[in-house]
């Protein structure tokens, strides 16, 4: 899912729901944000940024060592912001089930793509700049640098590497560090199959079934936007998502008064006390901006849009079910299991469009859209048919949009003199940094420019004559032919293999969310989704799925990486990716089609790849080869390990609301000299830490729980939110595309729009007229 996309939409729509993080003192162990028990963290969005940094506030790494070192002093920086009162998890990506490998797929044959164009303009740019007189060391060893980020996968020497380097971080700080030294702290690395904030929520929904769990509160950390949607479906009412600012003041605007940097919760407020921040986060190793996205006033939100199904679903309304349904709805945008349905953009008022029709047709449908991670396909059947019966406005609107922006940008290239290279501009006072600023600065605005002219190519590829050929024909009949190749005379039987196909894929990703993984080899089978009028009769649609093992690192290295990747695997792998003998050379284009046509960015790209065989594969790389002890090591499934300060033989960690079974390891005794895998870091001396691996995470099941449902005797966060910050709300629902969506959607659907304020005026003069009765 589009990350900035979604979350924006939220921050627009729920301002309240976003929390500016505070720094805390050195000189105390109190917090200045939120409260927090347990932090989650999922490790890759970690990894990546600190291996390969693309903006300020990381040092750039030359080595390894510094890239660990890097993530070392991420780690300690959300720590220090969230302080954890009792245990942190950390889960790195391991091998992904086969729905997420095409998708990981996708984006590492990009990158490898990407890197040589960037490393070229690099160099060109650098090269100009040498011509101006500027020659800088810190310039020249950011060129050379060229950090291939596809070894962030598991199987690699890199991930061996780093998960050792981690356990060694664990010991350091459990043993020296006041922040670490109280709490638990579970390590699950690379080598255990399943992505990270899958595995992070696998914890989560087994503590929540124990017999003796309390309320806890979450924070968990992580890049991509699923994380919001992982959250809401565990139901916890103290739930948190942390993570790099991504809604700087100047993509705020205010409502009231229409100035930007600010929501309308800040307008005339006093100014918040930034400088303070500011200069406590100078002494930070790791100058990164963080902010908080609070699900408990996500949920409270989502009650006051849907209260006033109330009255029509006559004592069955259940804000649970709802928050399931949202998080459903949601699907059909996009992620990164299923291409988003044609009509429906985060951009363009996708989300807004599913809510008014799910509001509107609820009471009228029999039941919820999903229940603990099932589909109600009747339910559903009927909620997608609404969908199709405005799909045809949506599309008529969005291509006029495209025809405008169109016409916008041909009027703009007339206008605009062909660029040239600007002499950068230095002065004989700044700094290695201040150069390598200037450098990434003019790099990333030459390769915007480059993007942009692909994209306006894409846009205008079709000649005149095959446009006005492309005009005669419906825009549905001219998508199943360009993104399928699909013609008229196949289009029945091709609908029903689509169609099912489709509803595999949103079944699949519920029960993922919900149960986790219910099938490690299933995948969607197409680049591109089918139209909502064309996913009908789906109650009738028969499917399951079988419950089988997931790939080994290798065979995921083979599965993911582009030929240009090849020196990650082992000697004799590399040969099955190089060689035009190998039985799956055709799994290795060297040139292949990103599809630009109707995207914004050049990063929305789809990367049409052929799909990988699995059982050509795994018998391709049975080749039974000798590898060295720790290349074999490398494709081992390995443990779940917990660190603590003491043992607990009870197995049971009460102080911290978990409940594990754990085999203690004699790994380090207590007392022990533990040898630092980084030069630059010392041993370890008098170790104290004791560290085991997990067994089991379930000791006795509590026979009452619902796990759509809160839990008993769970203490609920206070309410945040009224009817005067909702009717400042409404105002925002024109950003997104949100206001023509719903002007299309009410009209379609023969509904009266009642706008906030105009029902309140309602409520204020039946209260006028009772009193004058």
């Amino acid at each position: 899912m589009g990350v900035p996309a979604f979350f924006r939409w939220l921050c627009a729509r729920n301002p309240k729901a976003l929390l500016e993080v505070l720094e805390n003192s050195d000189e105390s162990s109190l917090s200045n944000n939120p409260d927090i028990d347990n932090l989650y963290l999922d490790m890759n969005g970690i990894i990546h940024p600190c291996s390969h940094p693309d903006q300020g506030g990381i040092p750039i790494p030359v080595t390894y060592d510094d890239m660990f070192v890097n993530v070392f002093h991420y780690i300690d920086r959300l720590v220090d912001i969230v302080r954890p009162k009792e245990l942190i998890y950390m889960a790195i990506d391991g091998v992904a089930p086969r729905a997420k490998l095409n998708q990981q797929r996708s984006r590492r044959f990009r990158a490898a793509q990407e890197s040589i164009r960037i490393q070229k303009e690099k160099e060109r740019l650098r090269d100009y700049w040498r011509t101006q007189g500027l020659n800088s060391d810190a310039l020249n060893t950011y060129i050379e640098k060229n950090f291939d980020s596809n070894q962030i996968t598991p199987g690699t020497e890199f991930m061996q590497k780093l998960n050792i380097a981690l356990q060694y971080y664990i010991y350091d700080r459990m043993n020296n560090n006041p922040l670490f030294r109280n709490v638990l702290i579970i390590f699950n690395d690379s080598s255990i199959p399943g992505e990270g904030e899958h595995k992070i929520l696998q914890f989560v929904r087994d503590q929540r079934r124990q017999m003796n769990y309390k309320t806890v509160r979450h924070c968990l950390y992580g890049a991509d936007a699923d994380l919001i949607m992982l959250g809401l479906s565990t139901h916890e009412p103290y739930f948190y998502v942390i993570r790099e600012t991504i809604m700087a003041n100047d993509d705020k605007q205010c409502s009231i008064c229409q100035q930007k940097g600010h929501f309308f919760t800040d307008c005339k407020k006093r100014e918040k006390q930034y400088n303070q921040i500011q200069q406590q986060q100078k002494n930070k190793l790791i100058q990164v901006d963080f902010q908080i996205l609070q699900l408990n006033i996500v949920r409270e939100f989502l009650y006051f849009e849907t209260r006033d199904l109330q009255a029509s679903l006559k004592g069955q309304y259940d804000l649970e079910r709802i928050i399931d349904d949202f998080v459903f709805m949601c699907f059909l945008v996009g992620n990164d299991f299923l291409p988003h349905i044609p009509c429906l953009k985060i951009t363009e008022g996708g989300i807004d469009c599913l809510l008014i029709i799910y509001k509107t047709i609820l009471s009228q449908i029999g039941d919820y859209l999903t229940n603990c991670g099932e589909l109600n396909l009747q339910q559903m059947n009927q909620f997608l048919f609404h969908v199709g019966l405005i799909e045809d406005e949506l599309i008529k609107g969005q291509e006029k949009k495209k025809e405008i922006v169109k016409n916008r940008r041909e009027r703009n290239a007339e206008m605009k003199e062909q660029k040239v290279l600007m002499a950068p501009e230095f002065s004989i006072v700044d700094t290695q940094k201040e150069i390598l600023s200037k450098f990434k600065s003019a790099l990333k605005d030459k390769l915007t420019e480059i993007n942009q002219q692909e994209i306006d190519q894409a846009q205008s590829a079709k000649s005149s004559q095959e446009l006005k050929k492309w005009k005669a024909v419906s825009y549905k009949q001219r998508y199943y032919q360009e993104k399928f190749g699909i013609k008229p005379a196949q289009f029945n039987e091709f609908q029903h293999r689509i169609k099912i196909s489709y509803l595999e894929a949103l079944a699949w990703t519920l029960k993922y969310y919900y149960q986790g993984c219910v099938d490690w080899g299933w995948f969607y089978p197409y680049h591109y989704a089918p139209f909502a009028q064309d996913l009908t009769n789906l109650d009738q649609c028969l499917f399951e799925f079988s419950l089988n093992t997931p790939f080994k690192p290798y065979q995921q290295l083979l599965a993911v990486l582009p030929p240009q990747s090849a020196q990650f695997l082992p000697r004799p792998y590399q040969q099955l990716m190089l060689e035009t003998s190998s039985p799956i050379a055709d799994f290795y284009p060297t040139d292949f089609v990103v599809d630009l046509k109707g995207k914004k960015f050049a990063w929305l790209g789809e990367v049409v790849l052929p799909f990988v065989d699995a059982d050509r594969l795994i018998k391709a790389s049975n080749i039974g080869v000798s590898l060295s002890k720790l290349e074999q090591e490398r494709d081992r499934l390995g443990q779940t390990l917990i660190f603590s300060l003491k043992k607990h033989e009870s197995f049971n960690f009460q102080q911290c609301h978990i409940q594990v079974q754990v085999d203690w390891l004699p790994r380090f005794p207590v007392g022990s000299e533990i040898k630092s895998p980084i030069p630059t870091m010392g041993n370890i001396f008098n170790n104290q830490i004791i560290c085991g691996a997990l067994l089991k995470t379930i000791i006795e099941i509590d026979a009452s729980f619902i796990q759509n449902q809160i839990r008993k005797g769970t203490i609920m966060p206070p309410e945040f939110l009224d009817e005067y910050y909702m009717n400042q709300c409404e105002q925002n629902k024109r950003s997104f595309g949100g206001e023509a969506v719903r002007r299309i959607v009410y009209s379609i659907l023969g509904v009266k729009q009642v706008r906030r304020l105009d029902r309140q005026q309602d409520d204020f003069d039946q209260i006028k007229k009772q009193t004058k009765l």
